[in-house]
């Protein structure tokens, strides 16, 4: 039996980024935005190293950003969701931090950052403002990955918070919602072995705060997740 009922919380490749929440613009900068083919699961769209050529932001669907380190080592580090811009982290060094792969049928718009460059009004200070952003970006994953040194209880609950407010700024149910990362991703985005969210996740619906089938997730206990999340603070 599905926990989602049809009409009540779409899936991934239909959340679509709202005309009136769209990337604010000018209209000659909207012109300079390039919409892309669709991009199919597991499809690659940048590469770890990958000289910066421009930002994309996400209309539909889902990715991940991933990171893997000299010593072989693999992490996720960002997951993106319509509205989110992918690239920001990437534009004070140059090169992309991260691979970025398709987790749901996608749908992007490529802005090409040597055309920002010579867009007209724009100044050296604008510029510099907007590498200034990048290092903030690359200070909060910072801040992120000490984060994830707190239990895994609390992580997990700040997971499905994220989640739903995600949900909710795009006009869906914030209780329920379908993802399209195996629980082995998440796991590994959470910084937790696979066991370790089974065992978290059937805790969690065992006290019911949550009611997990596959990839569907109900939020039973709104109060009692966000209590879970404040612990450590």
């Amino acid at each position: 039996m599905r926990l989602i009922h049809a009409g009540a919380a779409p899936q991934a490749s239909q959340y679509s980024m709202p005309e009136e929440i769209n990337f604010p613009a000018s209209e000659a900068l909207r012109k300079s935005f390039r919409r892309l083919p669709a991009f199919r699961r597991k499809q690659e769209l940048v590469k770890q190293g990958e000289a910066f050529h421009g930002l994309y932001i996400v209309r539909c669907g889902m990715l991940k950003q991933s990171f893997r380190d000299k010593g072989g080592g693999y992490q996720i580090t960002h997951v993106f969701l319509p509205g989110d811009v992918i690239g920001l982290d990437a534009i004070e060094d140059r090169r992309y931090v991260g691979k970025v792969t398709v987790l749901e049928t996608a749908g992007l718009l490529h802005i090409p950052f040597d055309w920002l460059e010579k867009f007209p009004g724009v100044q050296t200070d604008h510029l510099q403002l907007v590498c200034y952003l990048s290092r903030t970006m690359q200070r909060e994953l910072t801040r992120m990955w000490h984060m994830m040194s707190q239990p895994s209880d609390v992580r997990l609950a700040r997971f499905f918070l994220a989640m739903s407010s995600s949900f909710q700024a795009q006009g869906f149910s914030p209780s329920c919602f379908r993802l399209p990362m195996t629980r082995c991703e998440i796991a590994n985005y959470l910084y937790m072995a696979d066991e370790t969210l089974s065992r978290l996740v059937g805790r969690f619906q065992r006290t019911n705060i949550l009611a997990a089938q596959g990839r569907e997730f109900c939020i039973k206990d709104m109060e009692r997740l966000k209590s879970i999340a404040e612990a450590a603070e």
